[in-house]
């Protein structure tokens, strides 16, 4: 035997078994009653980098009904890939029935088919051989431990018991006044200024975005501490509502001066210098710092005016 013959057969033994693609089928049984399941497998072996192409079952096998198991991944094995897929098969009319061949495809540059053997399955009656007599419908069977007359009597006071009971719980609480649902905390709207000034929208070059959520903040101030609706106004009415409410003109000013600015960045597409863009937040809370204290020395002023005066000494 010349060397190149030794060669030959030393590189096929050192392949893999599964070097070249194979397809193998099998069931789990191959004699079934009608209805009962029975359970189909192909099992793939290819190389890495194949596609296996698998056909649809229900269409190649129409006289059987065919539920496709959830398949495993491939798995690596010696170099090459073992894919294992299941079928729940089911058959409805006794007799003998074949699972034809199955073309499986192999796509790897061109595509290699090849096929599966046919799979023979005898379907049984239910009844047995012979057996062709109809047989009668059987009478209701009595079943035992039933209740007593006294057991039912006791559920049935119970039941109505528990029905007044509820009945009783829905008119008290009907009658009960509804308490108003809590007022919730007052918001703190130096850390919300401070916190959008930390998302860093204007580095992501998102300064519409930052102005219009300073101004929608100093908005809310302005109707939850001072009154002053806002949320639907423009700046030049609510610079009016504040000439005309007891605000500071000072404070006034600064608030229109706040908003007008955010009016030219989101309607007008001014970009303002990046110093003055990021001390916008603190112009903000400068403004809120401001309006609470004015607040809190009108609340004590209302205070102190209602307090007896106190008696003169003699």
């Amino acid at each position: 035997m010349g060397w190149w013959v030794l060669s030959a057969l030393w590189l096929a033994g050192a392949l893999p078994a599964w070097a070249v693609p194979a397809v193998e089928a099998r069931l789990d049984t191959a004699q079934v009653r009608v209805g009962d399941p029975l359970h189909l497998e192909l099992r793939l072996r290819y190389d890495q980098g194949t596609e296996p192409l698998v056909p649809a079952l229900p269409s190649l096998l129409p006289d059987f009904s065919v539920r496709p198991e959830t398949p495993g991944p491939p798995v690596g094995r010696g170099g090459g890939m073992e894919e294992v897929r299941r079928y729940e098969l089911r058959l409805f009319k006794p007799g003998t029935h074949q699972i034809p061949p199955l073309e499986i495809g192999f796509v790897q540059g061109d595509t290699l088919r090849l096929s599966t053997p046919p799979l023979q399955i005898e379907v049984l009656k239910v009844r047995q051989e012979g057996d062709e007599e109809l047989r009668d419908i059987k009478g209701p069977v009595e079943l035992g431990g039933r209740m007593p007359a006294w057991a039912w009597g006791l559920l049935g006071g119970l039941v109505a018991l528990a029905l007044a009971g509820w009945v009783y719980w829905w008119l008290e609480r009907r009658q009960r006044p509804a308490l108003p649902p809590p007022s919730p905390p007052p918001k703190d709207y130096l850390a919300e200024f401070a916190r959008i000034a930390a998302m860093g929208l204007l580095e992501r070059g998102g300064t519409k975005v930052y102005y219009s959520l300073l101004a929608e903040t100093l908005r809310r101030f302005l109707e939850d501490r001072l009154g002053i609706e806002a949320m639907e106004r423009t700046t030049a009415e609510i610079s009016q509502a504040l000439s005309a409410s007891r605000c500071e003109a000072a404070l006034a000013a600064q608030i229109e001066r706040f908003l007008s600015a955010a009016d030219l960045v989101k309607f007008a597409r001014f970009t303002p210098a990046e110093g003055e863009a990021r001390q916008a937040p603190e112009a903000g809370k400068a403004i809120v710092r401001r309006a609470l204290a004015l607040k809190a020395e009108e609340e004590e002023e209302a205070r102190q005016a209602l307090e007896p005066a106190p008696a003169p000494t003699a």
